[in-house]
């Protein structure tokens, strides 16, 4: 035929034949070519005139139900019966030997169905025609699933995680110490926690909604360590009390024990490493009234008088005498003004937070732990660690000189005149020297001289009346003030 056409001229009648045969065969090829670009693009002419809608791709399915071929209103009915059947079941939920059944309605639990829906209908219709033509030849081939979207109440959900977490979580538990009665420590040994690790349950759970069989979740529980081991305090060779040392005070003055007790506790069960330095300053803390500390009696220019947080010097004193009687290194202690009552002269550290410390040094080979305890009208302080057994101790007070208190009298008009009280006994003054003895076995291997003091007198304070005449019957003042006969 070609060779043919060659030969013919032009104008005669069968040139003219062939050339209309050609562009008839190019009209009905470009047809054909629009009528496959609309099916690509916009689906069959059937799924054009069906009053469903397009149908969803061969192959997709929600979960494992299939849906392609199927209409919207088709698809929505075949999920709503597999979000019935099988997504609203319950999920155990499950630990070891512990397991807990979860209604998806107890997480407020959703299907969102239209929009799922509507992911399928999309498979195949989105982006260049020859792109959703390769997709649907894909999606045919090999199938694609739609994930189903559902919602869950966040606050319902955060609810059930708390209440699983109060059954299963255990908190971790520091190594640390007991001490018996007779004193000798025990290492306490360090607990293993666990936590319940949420943080990928939801997504568990989600799995698990459309899975017809095998509807269990396993829980994921983390082990908690303790910040401190066993290993650790066994390390730290406390073994038993080394020194303790007690003091007495008035249990009718509650704000002076209130101080006493807030400033033992907070050194109670506190730890000193080999060469640490310890500070009372800095772990008692401020004594003020928002730290807690009340009015009571202090020694101000050799005078008592009221202050925020009378009491805790007696508290450093009995610490100083147990740590001296540790054998512990005094880096800094200093004396009051005038001597108290609660201790022997020249055994007392004075304290005040912003300028005067009491420190010490732990310089043995192991660590030292403190503890106190508040009796009825005592405190009591130890000092526990390791020692020789035939270790022994000793403080030895000398008073080099006794300063007699002189005598003050002060005229007081509620008293009648010529009447006296002793408003203040007073106190001596020393000159007073400690030494430290410390002997193994009957041998003495030490003595030093630990502070050398000197302490004022306070003098006797006696106020004379001065008023007019009382009555007879009335041997007091109104301050309950004893006369002095």
């Amino acid at each position: 035929m070609a060779l043919l056409a060659q030969d013919l001229k032009p104008g005669q009648p069968g040139h003219v034949r062939s050339s209309a045969a050609a562009a008839a065969a190019q009209v009905l090829t470009a047809a054909a070519m629009t009528v496959v670009v609309a099916v690509l693009a916009f689906g069959s002419p059937a799924e054009a005139r069906s009053s469903g809608g397009p149908r969803i791709v061969n192959g997709v399915q929600v979960a494992d139900v299939p849906v392609g071929g199927l209409t919207r209103e088709e698809a929505a009915r075949v999920v709503a019966g597999f979000v019935q059947e099988v997504v609203m079941r319950p999920i155990t939920l499950l630990w070891e030997s512990e397991s807990w059944q979860l209604e998806p309605a107890d997480i407020g639990l959703e299907a969102r169905i239209a929009e799922t829906v509507e992911r399928a209908v999309a498979v195949g219709r989105t982006g260049p025609w020859l792109a959703r033509w390769r997709e649907r030849r894909a999606v045919a081939a090999r199938g694609r699933q739609i994930q189903l979207a559902v919602t869950v109440d966040e606050d319902l959900f955060r609810d059930i995680v708390f209440e699983l977490s109060s059954e299963i979580d255990v908190p971790a538990e520091d190594a640390g110490f007991t001490i018996s009665p007779d004193d000798t420590v025990r290492v306490r040994p360090a607990v293993i926690g666990r936590r319940l690790d949420a943080s990928g349950l939801g997504a568990a759970i989600r799995e698990a909604l459309v899975r017809r069989t095998g509807r269990t979740v396993h829980l994921t529980v983390e082990p908690v360590l303790p910040q401190v081991t066993t290993q650790q305090v066994e390390a730290m060779g406390i073994r038993k009390c080394v020194a303790a040392y007690t003091t007495k005070f008035s249990p009718g003055n509650a704000a002076r024990v209130h101080n006493i007790r807030a400033a033992a506790q907070a050194i109670n069960g506190v730890l000193v490493a080999p060469d640490e330095v310890f500070s009372f300053n800095a772990v008692v803390g401020p004594r003020s009234r928002d730290a807690g500390y009340l009015d009571a009696p202090v020694i101000v220019e050799d005078e008592l008088v009221p202050g925020v947080g009378g009491g805790i010097c007696q508290v450093s004193s009995t610490l100083y005498n147990a740590v001296l009687l540790a054998g512990l290194d005094v880096v800094a202690r200093a004396n009051h003004s005038v001597a108290p009552t609660y201790v022997p002269v020249g055994r007392d550290a004075t304290v005040a937070y912003d300028y005067i410390d009491f420190r010490f040094r732990n310089d043995g080979p192991g660590h030292v732990m403190m503890a106190s305890h508040l009796g009825k009208d005592s405190v009591t302080i130890k000092i526990y660690g390791d020692a020789p057994a035939d270790r022994e101790v000793l403080i030895r007070t000398e008073v080099e000189e006794k300063i007699p208190p002189g005598v003050v009298r002060k005229e007081d008009m509620s008293l009648t005149s010529g009447q006296e009280v002793v408003d203040d006994e007073g106190a001596w003054g020393y000159v007073v020297s400690v030494y430290r003895i410390i002997k193994v076995g009957d041998v003495e291997k030490s003595k030093e001289l630990v502070s050398r003091d000197r302490y004022r007198p306070r003098a006797k304070r006696i106020l004379v009346g001065v008023g007019g005449p009382r009555a007879p019957d009335r041997e007091t003042s109104a301050t309950d003030r004893k006369p002095n006969r």
